[in-house]
């Protein structure tokens, strides 16, 4: 296992841990090092890798057990799938309108299935996520918001779309990275999560539908804003 020489942030360690994973080192079924083993190993301290394995549960990589750790999720391993796409001549809009298919179907389904529990952990989740866009901590921010609706999709219990998720993530996360490292546009996405969890709260799910479509549409708009800019500097 490397060694992190640097200050790490909570991707970095993300990346090493799912390259012990992709590298057969560890096993799907396989328990991980302990919390404090890779705080050691890595060079880091115990928030980073607690964000760290919340993200790879997030992304599928990860199962973590109550009182008993993480072990390496059941599945194949996603960088070396067959993609059903062509990731590499994917474009932004491609992937957004992929998104309003599978969310808005998704939380539709997962209003009416989540159980109290369940509604608790989105408000857990939300509630961190505030605190981040509080704390305009940027790599919290992306790690949560793919948290909060990758569980929306969890609660589902639609395989399916769970595992379509899967795929999708860690090629849709360099543009979260665009987004909430954007200081103009990241708090764009509080209210939107506000109003879908309030949606959960009262068990709405049609309204959850809408809220979902503005909440993408919000995304698409402030990206666009985003490149934009971005293709202006360029040009000058």
């Amino acid at each position: 296992m490397k060694e992190i020489r640097r200050i790490s942030v909570t991707d970095t360690v993300v990346e090493r841990i799912q390259e012990l994973i992709d590298s057969g080192e560890y096993e799907p079924g396989q328990k991980l090092p302990t919390e404090s083993n890779l705080c050691e190993n890595l060079k880091v301290s115990r928030t980073s890798v607690r964000e760290a394995m919340r993200m790879l549960q997030a992304l599928g990589y990860v199962d973590i057990l109550p009182g008993k750790g993480a072990y390496v999720a059941e599945y194949q391993k996603i960088p070396n799938h067959s993609n059903w796409y062509d990731i590499e001549n994917a474009r932004f809009n491609d992937f957004m309108e992929v998104r309003m298919a599978i969310e808005t179907l998704a939380v539709r389904l997962s209003v009416e299935r989540a159980t109290t529990k369940q509604v608790g952990e989105l408000e857990s989740i939300n509630q961190s996520f505030l605190e981040a866009v509080k704390n305009h901590d940027g790599p919290q921010m992306i790690m949560l918001d793919e948290l909060y609706h990758s569980k929306i999709i969890e609660f589902t219990d639609n395989n399916l779309l769970i595992n379509i998720n899967k795929q999708l993530l860690a090629s849709f996360r360099k543009y979260r990275g665009d987004s909430f490292m954007n200081t103009s546009v990241y708090a764009n996405a509080v209210e939107p999560h506000t109003r879908i969890l309030q949606c959960f709260q009262i068990c709405a799910p049609l309204q959850a539908v809408e809220e979902m479509k503005n909440h993408l549409n919000i995304t698409a708009k402030d990206m666009e804003i985003i490149h934009t800019k971005s293709d202006e500097q360029e040009g000058q």
